[in-house]
């Protein structure tokens, strides 16, 4: 495709350089007439002088043939030759040459017949005379066109060529030679001017086509240019330029000072006249080299950049770039890390620069308070409305924010679901009611994309005189009170006290050493006995995590197990205790099994059943003798990888217990879908059923239920040997475990547990000295 393109430019340019000749021979009408009456006048003469009548045919043949040509050259000039094809333009120079060619034919033979026929020295003479001018304008009048030159050439001198030769006598024939190289310079000559004026077209077309891609790269710029002289007058425009200062063409900036450009452009109101001065400053500075780059904004906010390139030579290039876009972009970056994008209100970084500032305009006697608010349930509202929803909640949280009855809070999302509000007061008194009405405002329900959903919100505040704002210690002191205030039943909002920093303190301290203990392996398992309520007999137990620090004495696992969840540290924690049950259920000789409790992290983490695995084959225990318990709560969070990895546990031959049973959620369906082998009925069922027959039926009906889907249960938490009695007697439960039967106890505790007589077992149940086996 490209070759075909060139080879139809290289045509086009050829049948252009023809039509230039062509237009070129035809343009000498004036001056072949002249000739042609010389030619004829001089013919005349001869005749008149010599009587011969040839010489008034000679006369008559010269005026018919300029005739002939002249009608040639009219019908030449009356022709629209600009797109006609070469075979064309060839025609018309034929048409050219054969009146040319009877000229000089007629020439050559008045030659011939003056020397050589009638031998008259008047008349040859003349004849030659006649000749030799035509031969001289025929070379500068044709050289465009080789075929005539050769032609009109051959036409003059053969006759002579031959007259010479037929005349005889060495003289005569070195006149025929010399005609030769006359021919031969005469068609030389004729090259050499036709190649100039090719040339001379050539590089004037290459020049013109330069200009115009010049042209055209310049007008197709997307930047506006303009190139100043020396005196800063405009001698090279654009047409983005004359558009950005609202000319329609850049022929209306050429020639034009800078001053009367700013002064024009000011007119058609690009910029105001209180601009003039700045503007016309920035570009006199560019255009002298002290800046390469400055900036202006319009009126209306558009943003341009002017870039200057000097030259000493021919002055400096002023380039004028639209970067509105650019500087939108800019803009909005700027924004995007100083507000959240979803609220539009300030975020973390922007709210400390704002808050700051706002402290500063606060009289000192005052008071400024900090809110941390965090919001309920965001993720539950996510999981069942999906993220779209959640995002509207966000924003109507952020709108009822902004519109609380404070003194012109500072607002902030900090994060996910968690805000900040600053705010000043006169008084301690008047701080707190204001923190009232804020959480009164933002709790409750909120319309969200025709959902009604109720948000509840939790609150830490911390309140400083204006003289003694810090920031950073307001902000610590208000999560503080919030973690105060998320653990509350009733009040939702907490103020910050001292005494929360030194709880905080101790908090961190303690979980410092929790790191520590546990990465030192120093944490100890303790074992509570279960037992089978027909025999009596142990069958079981339950390991049971237990860390004894060093200076605050027995941490509660109540503490320490949610501070490890906290921390990431709980599948660590339940490593180690797996670890040390199934070491220690090795020495037991099989005589019992050993259950483990699974946190929700471990149920996540498939990891977690390779290392069961792994530790059973270990220590060479059957795999019937470990038992799993997990929690309602713990299952709730990923259902389907928690199935995953208690099924391959099950498949394993490890038992699977749901722990504290009936206290979580949608407990039936956990016992439908989840490989389970065991339910362990949580403590608070079995309370009142010395008291309460309604507990009583319900605790026979969950035993009956899971007994009915294939489950062995136990019934957790039992204190007395009335309970005891009532379970044999009413419930028909197969395990039971509790304080009756013994507390946590060590491993070794467990073994001589183990050797105790079944008579002198029960008879210790009866008299109340099981618990001395603690």
């Amino acid at each position: 495709m490209g070759a075909v393109i060139l080879m139809r430019t290289e045509r086009n340019e050829s049948s252009s350089l023809e039509l230039i000749s062509l237009r070129t021979l035809y343009a000498n009408k004036d001056a072949v007439w002249r000739t042609s009456v010389v030619q004829i006048i001089a013919t005349l003469m001869i005749f008149i002088k010599s009587g011969h009548p040839i010489y008034a045919a000679f006369a008559l043949g010269f005026f018919l043939t300029i005739l002939a040509r002249t009608a040639n050259t009219t019908a030449f000039e009356k022709t629209d030759l600009s797109n006609s094809s070469a075979a064309i333009l060839k025609k018309w120079e034929w048409r050219y040459l054969a009146g040319a060619l009877t000229t000089c034919i007629l020439l050559g033979m008045l030659c011939f017949v003056s020397i050589y026929v009638l031998a008259d020295p008047s008349a040859a003479i003349t004849s030659v005379i006649i000749a030799v001018a035509s031969m001289v304008a025929l070379v500068t009048r044709n050289y465009v066109s080789p075929k005539v030159v050769i032609g009109m050439s051959v036409g003059i001198l053969a006759p002579l060529f031959v007259t010479f030769i037929l005349l005889g006598g060495f003289y005569n024939w070195l006149l025929a030679l010399l005609i030769l190289p006359y021919v031969g310079s005469n068609i030389g000559i004729a090259s050499d001017l036709r190649q100039s004026l090719f040339d001379a077209l050539s590089g004037k077309r290459q020049l013109g086509i330069v200009a115009n891609n010049f042209d055209a790269a310049l007008n197709g710029m997307p930047q506006g240019l303009l190139m100043f002289d020396s005196n800063q007058t405009i001698t090279v425009a654009n047409m983005r330029a004359a558009k950005m200062l609202g000319f329609d063409h850049p022929r209306q900036l050429q020639g034009r000072t800078l001053e009367v450009l700013l002064r024009l452009a000011q007119l058609r109101g690009y910029f105001p006249e209180d601009e003039l001065g700045t503007l016309r400053v920035k570009i006199r500075d560019l255009l002298a080299g002290s800046k390469q780059r400055d900036t202006f904004v319009s009126p209306t906010n558009r943003h341009y950049e002017f870039t200057a390139t000097p030259d000493p030579q021919h002055g400096t290039v002023l380039v004028i770039q639209d970067v509105t876009r650019r500087a939108d972009a800019e803009a909005q970056i700027n924004r995007m890390a100083r507000f959240d994008s979803l609220t539009g209100l300030p975020n973390r970084g922007q709210f400390a620069e704002i808050a700051n500032t706002y402290a500063s305009t606060v009289e000192l006697g005052a008071q400024i308070i900090l809110m941390v608010v965090d919001i309920d349930g965001l993720k539950r509202t996510n999981d069942t409305f999906g993220h779209r929803i959640g995002d509207d909640l966000l924003r109507a949280f952020a709108d009822r924010l902004a519109s609380v009855d404070a003194n012109h809070p500072v607002i902030s999302r900090f994060g996910s679901d968690e805000f900040v509000l600053l705010f000043s007061a006169p008084s301690h008194e008047e701080a707190m009611q204001c923190v009232e009405r804020i959480m009164a405002a933002i709790s409750g329900q909120y319309v969200v994309s025709g959902h009604e959903i109720l948000t509840g919100v939790h609150a830490g505040v911390a309140i400083a005189e204006a003289a003694k704002f810090d920031l950073a210690a307001m902000h610590m002191n208000a999560d503080l009170a919030l973690d105060v205030a998320k653990k509350k039943a009733q009040k939702k909002w907490a103020i910050f006290v001292d005494t929360m920093d030194h709880s905080f303190r101790s908090k961190q301290r303690l979980k410092a050493d929790l790191r520590r203990a546990i990465a030192e392996g120093s944490l100890s398992v303790a074992y509570q006995p279960i037992v089978n309520v027909r025999t009596l007999r142990m069958t079981s137990c339950e390991a049971l995590s237990r860390w004894h620090h060093p200076e605050f004495g027995s941490i509660s696992p109540a503490e320490f197990i949610p501070m490890a969840e906290e921390m990431g540290l709980i599948s660590e924690l339940t490593r180690s205790v797996i670890e040390r049950a199934i070491k220690d259920c090795s020495k037991w000789e099989s005589r019992i099994a050993v259950s483990v409790n699974l946190s929700s992290h471990d149920l996540q983490n498939m990891d977690m059943v390779n290392i069961i695995h792994s530790t059973l084959r270990q220590h060479d225990i059957e795999p019937h003798l470990l038992e799993v318990e997990v929690t309602e709560g713990a299952i709730i969070s990923d259902r389907e990888t928690t199935g995953t990895v208690l099924a391959e546990l099950k498949e394993y031959g490890i038992q699977v217990a749901i722990d504290d049973f009936g206290t979580g959620y949608s407990s039936l369906s956990y016992l439908k879908d989840l490989p389970v082998t065991k339910v362990k009925i949580d403590r608070s069922f079995i309370a009142d059923i010395a008291k309460e027959g309604r507990s009583l039926k319900l605790l026979r009906g969950i035993v009956q239920m899971s007994h009915e889907l294939g489950l062995s249960v136990t019934i957790e938490g039992l204190e007395t040997n009335e309970q005891s009695e009532l379970i044999n007697q009413w419930i028909g439960a197969e395990y039971v475990q509790g304080y009756l039967y013994g507390a946590a106890m060590s491993a070794d505790e467990i073994v001589k547990l183990l050797d105790i007589p079944m008579e002198q077992r029960l008879m210790a149940v009866a008299s109340d000295r099981a618990p001395s086996l603690h």
